[in-house]
């Protein structure tokens, strides 16, 4: 009697095991499917982003096609005829077909002016668009720092004169020397030393300075102009932006020049920042590598 009911408390555990082990099989069968099913959307969802990846690609691709034909376009459909408007008036300036009355001197003085002005644009708009599909070319080697600001200096200084400003550049040490493209680095110091005509009244002063670490070449010009107001400070480096200028010194230019400096300061391996506050006036900073020694026998 004690056997037969021994033997049906065995069967009864071993039914409830066999219950047990179907129950968790199916809901790791259950729970598999789920799982499997999960995968399957993540590897659609993954299929489809990488789909959609691939057209943004394609699409961008034909966007930068596009705006090379467009750069091209503009070359020669803008630039050729500014240059020949350009070639004209200075032509009649001189004289070549008569003498110019006062009057009409006057107006070919603005449109030289804004021919300039023009083409000025053109070339910036060609010079950003250029940076930002990485098509710009750079000529990267080492410069001395005096070199480059004693051209700079050379350019700048009837502009100075003419706006009855006080310019004073000071290159530091005459080894001194960066790594980057010295055309382009005279470029953004001229720039940057444009403005400081621009937002300074006359009869204020406009400097150049030179710092180094073991790594970093720094040259900051300080104006003291109409300044920027804090919150217009990181805008001055989007392209079109403008702050309004010191009165009297007619266009404010194009509000390209900033941008293209900093981006270029920027493909160089350097950056390009400001220090303003409105009233008091401004001081940009362009940082760039150093040249060293180990610089040196590195490349």
């Amino acid at each position: 009697m004690e056997d037969d009911e021994e033997e049906k408390l065995l069967q009864s555990v071993a039914m409830q095991n066999a219950n047990a082990i179907f129950l968790a099989r199916q809901r790791a069968e259950q729970e598999l499917i789920r799982t499997r099913e999960a995968l399957e959307a993540k590897t659609a969802a993954l299929a489809q982003a990488r789909a959609e990846a691939d057209a943004a690609r394609a699409a961008a691709q034909q966007a930068n096609e596009a705006k090379g034909r467009f750069l091209n376009m503009i070359s020669h459909e803008l630039r050729t005829p500014l240059g020949a408007i350009g070639g004209y008036a200075s032509l009649l300036c001189e004289g070549i077909h008569g003498p110019l009355t006062e009057k009409q001197r006057q107006f070919m003085g603005r449109i030289q002016h804004n021919q300039q002005h023009i083409l000025r644009l053109v070339n910036e708009l060609l010079d950003i668009a250029k940076i930002e599909s990485g098509q710009f070319p750079l000529n990267v080697g080492a410069f001395h720092v005096k070199a480059v600001l004693d051209s700079v200096q050379t350019m700048i200084e009837p502009q100075m004169r003419e706006s009855q400003l006080r310019l004073d550049v000071r290159s530091g040490d005459p080894s001194l020397r960066f790594h980057a493209d010295g055309e382009r680095v005279e470029q953004i110091v001229l720039n940057l030393l444009s403005n400081a005509v621009k937002f300074t009244p006359a009869g204020g002063s406009v400097s150049v300075t030179t710092e180094s670490t073991e790594e970093r070449v720094r040259l900051r010009v300080q104006d003291s102009g109409i300044g920027i107001p804090a919150e217009k400070l990181e805008a001055v480096f989007q392209p079109f932006f403008q702050v309004e200028s010191s009165p009297g010194r007619g266009s404010r230019g194009t509000g390209l020049g900033l941008a293209i400096s900093r981006e270029l300061a920027r493909a160089m391996g350097g950056d390009l920042t400001v220090e303003s506050a409105k009233g008091k006036g401004s001081t940009f900073t362009l940082s760039l590598p150093r040249v060293t020694a180990a610089t040196t026998e590195g490349s």
